[in-house]
């Protein structure tokens, strides 16, 4: 069973406080909430996340940080990797604040419509529009995670070629990268294997308890020091042969692709092998 800590009261406090002062600050004009916090599977350890919008006008000024500063007290204030404001708030907990101009409003519906519920998402909604476009996200319906076998099979593909490569000109640290993006496709694909479709977009969420033990036993033997990595690599690609061939109408690697890197990995694991013999003491 899932080990379950509930939401806090500490967490509550801060959603409140964040939609209240959305709600009375007339620079936004529209506003929602995402995240699990809004799909009802939120735990002590959830962050809260949200958009605002505003007229560019507004935008041009609109400080994140002094605004949440404003709310409550921001112990840390970053932008991540993929642009977004940050803040870490008292307790540990992680405040992410998209600020958007109005005319991004219709781009929610491009959104992936995984676990989206308007009546849970919408915060501030000045003239309807918002609500609209959620609706017209939600009527899309959920997407079918098995239409994305074949590109992520393929992509996968891509980034063990790129790993091997690297891995025998010696750059070690950067093969030791380039697996997390294997990883991170061997997942995917397990999870569609097995039908644990349930967490697509962030395929390692709960993994633990939704995948088989096999499965989780496969994905363990991905994980090692820079002196594995050749039967690291040896195990993903076997890994991506099986499921390959476990999943319906997934074409596999072409008989050439497939036997220059069965060859690559056989050789790089043999040496590999001599290395070791010949450091023992």
């Amino acid at each position: 069973m899932l080990p379950y800590s509930p939401v806090t009261s500490a967490q509550r406090d801060l959603d409140r406080a964040i939609r209240a002062a959305i709600k009375q600050d007339d620079r936004i004009g529209h506003a929602l909430a995402y995240g699990s916090f809004t799909q009802g599977t939120a735990d002590a350890f959830s962050d809260l996340e949200y958009f605002v919008f505003l007229p560019s006008a507004e935008l041009a000024t609109f400080d994140v940080r002094r605004w949440l500063e404003a709310v409550a007290p921001v112990r840390h204030f970053f932008v991540n990797d993929f642009g977004t404001p940050n803040a870490v708030m008292d307790g540990l907990l992680r405040v992410e604040l998209h600020a958007e101009p109005e005319t991004a409003l219709a781009g929610v519906e491009s959104w992936p419509g995984f676990h989206i519920r308007p009546e849970a998402m919408l915060v501030k909604d000045r003239d309807g529009r918002l609500a609209r476009h959620l609706a017209a996200l939600a009527a899309k319906g959920r997407p079918q995670p098995e239409t994305e076998a074949q590109p992520i099979h393929d992509r996968l593909l891509g980034w063990l070629v790129f790993g091997l490569n690297v891995l025998e000109r010696g750059e070690r640290v950067r093969a030791l990268e380039l697996l997390g993006w294997v990883r991170a496709g061997l997942l995917r694909l397990a999870r569609l294997a097995e039908g644990k479709t349930g967490h697509w977009l962030t395929a390692s969420r709960r993994a633990e308890w939704e995948l088989s033990g096999a499965a989780l036993g496969r994905y363990a033997r991905l994980t090692g020091s820079l002196d594995e990595l050749e039967r690291l690599y040896a195990e993903a690609w076997a890994w991506t042969q099986e499921l390959a061939g476990q999943l319906p109408g997934v074409r596999g690697a072409a008989p050439e692709l497939a036997n220059a890197l069965g060859a690559r990995v056989r050789r790089l694991d043999q040496a590999a092998g001599q290395r070791a013999l010949h450091c023992r003491p």
